[in-house]
This record gives C-alpha cells, sequence and structure tokens, in this order.
C-alpha cells in the first residue's frame, strides 16, 4: 500500500476528509500528529506528499526521500516545489481550478473598488468630505484583457460576459472553447496591452513568466487602465510597476500577490518600493483565493486527483518540469 505524507498543519475536519478519500487506498500521515522518531523512519518510505506550500517541504523531508512519486499541491502556483532536488521522474501536480471562483470574485472586488472608486470615497466621507462629482468608470461596453485564460481566466470572463464587456484573452495554445472577443498566444501580448482598459493577470509563476510585465509593456498601457494581478507579484517588475504608478496618476493598480511575503508569524507588511504611499494602488495581502467556503473543497479536489493516481489514472494538472527549472 502506498504511503501518504501531509506536510501541513490540519484541522480534525481536513484529516476526515483526506481519511474517507484515502481510506483503503494508502498509508496517511501527518506532519503535525507523527513523532519526529517515527517520521524519520516513515520519509525514505513515502510515495506521495499533499504539501501546500514551500516552507512545508522543509530540507530534513527532501533529504530523506527515497521512493517519492508524486507531490500534489493545495494551490495552483507550483512555484515553490524544489524541483530540482527532486528525482526527474517525480510527477508533480497543482490544485489548479480548485479555487477558482473565489479568485474571481476577489478579483471583481478590486476591480470595482478602482473603477468605482471605492477606497476614495469611503476615505472622503470618513473625513467629511463630500465629493459627489469625481465618478467612477461605466464597466458596460469596456474591454478586459485576461493575461492567462486557464480556470481562474474564464471564471473572470464568465463575470466580465454579466457586465457587458469585450473580453480578450491570451493563453499557451492560443485556443478555447469559451466564447471571446479574442483569444492569442503570448506573442499577442502587445494587442492585449494596447486595447485593454482592465488588464487581469491570472498567469503562473513560471521562468518564462517572471517579469514579463515591465516598463516597455506598461508603457503600452492606456494611461487610465486598472491593472489587476492576483497571480504572482514577480511577474510584473517591482520598481517598473512603481515608477509608473507615480508618473500616471490615472492608471491604477490592484494588487493582491507580492514581491516580498513577511516571515511566518510576522504580520509585518513590506515591500521594497513604497506602494502604500500611493493613492493609485489597491492592497490586499494575497487573500483572493481564501474564504472558510473554499478550504474544503480545495483539500478535497486536491485529493482526487491523488486518488486519480492511486487507482493507476492519469492525474490532472500535472506540472511541466521545463517551465520551472
Amino acid at each position: 500500500m502506498k504511503k501518504v505524507l501531509v506536510t501541513f498543519k490540519t484541522r480534525d475536519d481536513d484529516k476526515k476528509i483526506i481519511k474517507s478519500y484515502l481510506e483503503g487506498l494508502a498509508e496517511v500521515y501527518f506532519i503535525d500528529t507523527i513523532e519526529a522518531g517515527e517520521l524519520m523512519g516513515v520519509l525514505p518510505k513515502i510515495n506521495i506528499i499533499l504539501t501546500g506550500s514551500g516552507l512545508d517541504l522543509t530540507p530534513e523531508i527532501l533529504a530523506n526521500l527515497r521512493s517519492i512519486e508524486l507531490i500534489q499541491t493545495l494551490s495552483a502556483g507550483v512555484e515553490y516545489v524544489p524541483f530540482s532536488e527532486l528525482p526527474e521522474n517525480t510527477i508533480i501536480c497543482s490544485n489548479a481550478g480548485a479555487n477558482a471562483v473565489a479568485v474571481a470574485e476577489h478579483t471583481w472586488a478590486l476591480i470595482l473598488a478602482a473603477a468605482k472608486k471605492i477606497i476614495y470615497h469611503d476615505t472622503n466621507m470618513r473625513k467629511g468630505l463630500w465629493k459627489r462629482r469625481e465618478y467612477g468608470i461605466l464597466l458596460q461596453g469596456k474591454t478586459i484583457g485576461i493575461l492567462g485564460f486557464g480556470n481562474i481566466g474564464k471564471s473572470i470572463a464568465r463575470i466580465a460576459k454579466a457586465f457587458g464587456m469585450r473580453i480578450l484573452a491570451i493563453n499557451r495554445s492560443g485556443r478555447t472553447d469559451m466564447d471571446v472577443d479574442f483569444i492569442g498566444t503570448p506573442r499577442d501580448i502587445e494587442y492585449l496591452l494596447r486595447n485593454s482598459d482592465i488588464l487581469v493577470i491570472s498567469l503562473p509563476l513560471t521562468k518564462y513568466t517572471r517579469g514579463m510585465i515591465g516598463e516597455n509593456e506598461l508603457s503600452m498601457m492606456k494611461p487610465n487602465a486598472i491593472l489587476v494581478n492576483i497571480s504572482r507579484g514577480p511577474i510584473i517588475d517591482q520598481k517598473a510597476l512603481y515608477e509608473h504608478l507615480k508618473k500616471n496618476p490615472s492608471f491604477v493598480a490592484c494588487l493582491d500577490v507580492w514581491w516580498q511575503y513577511p516571515p511566518r508569524g510576522s504580520d509585518k507588511a513590506y515591500q521594497e518600493y513604497p506602494f502604500h504611499e500611493l493613492p493609485n494602488v489597491i492592497m490586499t495581502p494575497h487573500i483572493a483565493g481564501f474564504a472558510p467556503e473554499i478550504r474544503p473543497v480545495v483539500i478535497k479536489r486536491a485529493v482526487e486527483n491523488i486518488v486519480r493516481y492511486l487507482r493507476g489514472e492519469r492525474p490532472k494538472n500535472i506540472v511541466r518540469r521545463e517551465d520551472y527549472v
């Protein structure tokens, strides 16, 4: 029987879900309940790891894996997985799509806050200021560009359709089964940048997408565009964005993901550049994919994929190692 190690801290409900799906198919070990001595004895026999983040895959765990076959992440992003420290035949699976609805809803909260100047008006009202003439924009008829048209991108597009917006999208293949106004590949990025009133980045962070949006790309965008990043911070060049926002006060950036994160256990927010001082930035602390209702869904989707593998089926969301190494 295969052995599965869960490397993130689990709640009782999490354990129930995981055990119910894997009962009779695998032996399950939880990092937060197994004794240190037992863990060292089990690690060489572990075949599958269910991980929550890069911090879970400690050097101690990685150094003692001898039988690893599959690593399944809870997250859609897998850039934290130490590909170079794992055998080449190890299968890495993301959890793409598991939290797409939550991310899409948060994306639209950011877009609406920017388009309707919600933060601006809320701040003024709290100061006792009545500035009715500072209107927001109408979304109907505007163009939204979605850079990365996977599960999250499509969920964002479905809501855009309800607003009556034009949809321009880019994915790797340049094909989609969804009715959009334009679908292209990364070679069409200039068209997307120049024609979007709102640009949403929903790409994975790979060696190809890191720094994809820099000074040149930002200069192609409309001076009053709204840029939303709910994927990973380093897809955008940090300095270039900060300078662009300073020079273009009508340009708005909505950022849920960042370049630097506080150490675990700290709540101190910091970046290399003081984005918090700019009035044309709306910020949230990487919470787009999280909601009380979403955690069991995310865990179930990840464990279901492990079950597929254990039953000899091809798992979903297999990651291309060459995109990261």
